[in-house]
């Protein structure tokens, strides 16, 4: 069976998930690739996109700018007020006071942010993140970035594609962690089940179980939907389908004996 049918079955079928566990791990770890090939690259486009949005604001904005210095994960200036420009609906943020936090950026519709300690791109409600820490070990001024922004146009070309595929490794890095742990959750759920599985064969399980929260929150993000405590739902799914799918392994065959009782003398 392909991989896409795989994708197909673990839709809707735990029945057909649970004859997955005797597969090699050569072909789960295939499909993980491919589920997230589906599940990240569109994740970053977006990120792409909301990246290449900042840089252009910040280019527009550049002259207005005062002073600053990115040393150390922060942002560093002596600007005594936040500005804020607003303009064709969107908004434009520079503070390194710290007097506008996180939270603040929420209620703009549509805004690129640069804070004391990280980027925010709210897009039609949709918040992503930056952090200044990620380039912790360099140090740039205002000259710097001027210097950069007139560099980077013909860089784009190369720097997109580069920042998708960075993001669509991290984002894999991080779903096979995700299923270990899923897999050591299903220790406990095939002895609730009372059914046998080894190690390897829930690992597989587990692969398959989180196709079903992985894609509804791709979809999610491609339509700017929030989802409430997202975090909490993607694993109460996946440990539920996990269970669901540990349920369909066939119960342990009892031993028939052919030993007669013992007849009384």
């Amino acid at each position: 069976m392909n991989v896409f049918k795989q994708l197909y079955y673990s839709l809707f079928s735990p029945k057909m998930m649970a004859r997955f566990r005797f597969q090699k791990l050569g072909k789960p770890i295939l499909y993980v690739f491919l589920l997230m090939l589906l599940s990240s690259v569109p994740i970053g486009i977006i990120t792409a996109v909301s990246f290449t949005n900042a840089y252009e604001d910040l280019k527009t904005h550049m002259g207005d700018l005062p002073e600053f210095t990115l040393e150390d994960g922060t942002l560093k200036s002596d600007q005594s007020e936040p500005l804020i420009k607003k303009e064709d609906g969107n908004t434009f943020i520079f503070d390194a006071t710290d007097e506008i936090k996180p939270d603040d950026v929420d209620s703009y519709e549509s805004a690129i942010a640069f804070l004391k300690d990280r980027i925010i791109v709210m897009d039609s409600g949709t918040r992503q993140e930056f952090n200044y820490s990620n380039f912790s070990s360099m140090t740039f001024t205002k000259q710097d970035v001027s210097e950069l922004t007139q560099n980077l146009d013909n860089l784009l070309p190369i720097f997109i594609p580069l920042l998708i595929f960075v993001v669509y490794l991290f984002q894999t890095g991080l779903k096979f962690i995700g299923i270990t742990v899923l897999a050591t959750i299903g220790l406990l759920l095939k002895s609730l089940a009372g059914r046998k599985a080894s190690y390897k064969q829930l690992w597989v399980l587990s692969v398959y179980s989180v196709t079903i929260p992985t894609l509804f929150f791709t979809i999610m993000a491609l339509v700017k939907t929030t989802v409430p405590f997202g975090f909490l739902l993607y694993w109460f799914v996946a440990i539920m389908l996990l269970y669901l799918t540990i349920k369909e392994i066939p119960l342990p065959k009892k031993r028939v004996t052919n030993e007669r009782p013992n007849s009384p003398e």
